[in-house]
């Protein structure tokens, strides 16, 4: 099951809950299991994201020019083989693509709401509030946001 942590996804093993870790670098997937706090996965994720931050910002980069030769984010996630959602949040935090209810969004959360509560005053669902929030911190590049808890 997800977590509200970008690439933590908890199981249940013997009727013990446990973690497991994702994360991908460069079509290359890490994971790790077993923890039985989700904050020593988060922890972990931390210290993987750490470790290999300046190639997911060179990714980003990549993707930035591309998007901007391009002007498609369907181009751009075809050419870097991921999702138009991720190509599009990666532009939304870069400040490169934004659209009307992406900045309400990222307005809301900047004031302290939840993501529950931003989906529930603007209407709209919680992964579409995910997907057009800037990424905090556990998710992209560990650039931090005062949401994130």
């Amino acid at each position: 099951m997800k977590t509200e942590f970008a690439g933590i996804t908890s199981y249940v093993q013997n009727e013990v809950k446990k973690y497991r870790v994702d994360l991908v670098v460069n079509r290359k997937h890490y994971q790790k299991r077993g923890f039985t706090t989700l904050e020593s996965a988060r922890e972990y994720r931390n210290k993987l994201e750490e470790k290999y931050k300046k190639t997911i910002q060179v990714n980003a980069d990549a993707i930035i020019r591309t998007y901007l030769n391009s002007s498609s984010i369907r181009e751009t996630a075809m050419y870097h083989n991921m999702s138009r959602d991720k190509v599009r949040k990666i532009l939304i935090h870069e400040g490169v693509y934004a659209t009307p209810q992406s900045i309400k969004v990222n307005n809301l959360l900047e004031g302290g709401y939840t993501t529950q509560e931003v989906a529930e005053k603007l209407a709209i669902s919680v992964s579409t509030v995910n997907n057009l929030a800037i990424y905090r911190k556990g998710e992209n590049n560990g650039k931090k946001n005062k949401n994130n808890k």
